[in-house]
């Protein structure tokens, strides 16, 4: 697998969800012939995680459907619209993206790449919506 959908679809996911960086590091492990420790902890560690607390990277690796629309070619034959935030079309990456900002958005707001979204969650006219849909998927990492 590409390491664009592996940090941005696999990553990403787990990024909004709070999982263990840990545990999300051993199964990249476990799962991908690349899976050394040089690869693994640069990739999940430092940008898919944030685990080293921005060591390498300078932002958590966290964003919505709109630039997995922008950068990948996944969007089109999914059910879910990218630039949806709520309602049954509504891309799950975007509102958990939301989700995250807002989860972390004490943290966020002093770091100057993530200050700006931090601001314009403070102007979404749908942010209670969006929180109550992305709480309403499971929190836990799969078994």
């Amino acid at each position: 697998m590409h390491h664009i959908p592996r940090l941005m679809i696999l990553g990403n996911h787990a990024l909004q969800r709070g999982w263990d960086p840990a545990a999300v590091t051993d199964w990249f492990h476990r799962c991908f012939v690349d899976g050394y420790d040089w690869v693994m902890l640069a990739n999940v560690i430092g940008m898919s995680q944030y685990a080293d607390g921005g060591r390498i990277t300078t932002k958590p690796y966290a964003f919505g459907g709109a630039y997995i629309n922008t950068m990948s070619d996944l969007c089109g034959p999914c059910a879910y619209r990218p630039t949806e935030r709520t309602g049954e079309r509504a891309c799950p990456y975007t509102a958990g993206c939301w989700e995250f900002v807002h989860r972390h958005r004490e943290r966020l707001a002093h770091n100057y790449r993530t200050a700006r979204a931090v601001k314009q969650l403070e102007r979404l006219p749908d942010l209670d919506g969006l929180l109550r849909a992305a709480r309403r998927r499971a929190p836990g990492a799969p078994p």
